[in-house]
């Protein structure tokens, strides 16, 4: 929100100085590490890195100490997949006038496993979708499945 002082440290998000315990949030794995999505914004984005042009240029004008400071206006957004998420960090902020309305719910939320399965061969992938089929009762997060979001 806007205001709000954001940092990650090792896949961690830590807003306004405190560590958010979001067991849901995939962390990345030591193979996985990348210093400029996992410990942002410590590292400035690489050339050949997914980071828009314009937001190479302007994050540097937001980072105050090891945070990024959401202007007012503007909201910073990220998703609970950010190790493998296009997300806030690679395009800016999202201008209070683009946001036009409240998630109403999780649809479907499923146990994956810890490591990227994108990145698996098309056997591991295919028996990875054969077990979500299979163990759809079973690995669903009925908690968390239809949950109204406040």
């Amino acid at each position: 929100m806007p205001g709000d002082r954001i940092h990650l440290r090792g896949g961690v998000v830590y807003l306004n100085g405190d560590a958010q315990n979001e067991p849901e949030a995939a962390k990345p794995s030591f193979a996985e590490y990348n210093p400029y999505r996992d410990d942002f914004p410590s590292i400035p984005p690489s050339e050949d890195s997914e980071v828009t042009a314009e937001w190479s240029v302007d994050l540097l004008n937001h980072i105050q100490g090891e945070d990024l400071v959401v202007p007012t206006g503007s909201y910073f957004v990220m998703g609970d997949n950010r190790a493998n998420s296009l997300d806030g960090r690679y395009w800016g902020f999202v201008p209070r006038r683009n946001i036009v309305g409240r998630p109403l719910f999780v649809y479907w939320s499923i146990a994956m496993p810890e490591s990227g399965i994108e990145e698996a061969p098309l056997s591991e992938r295919a028996e990875s979708t054969f077990h979500e089929f299979v163990h759809f009762f079973d690995d669903t997060r009925w908690d968390r499945t239809f949950h109204r979001v406040k």
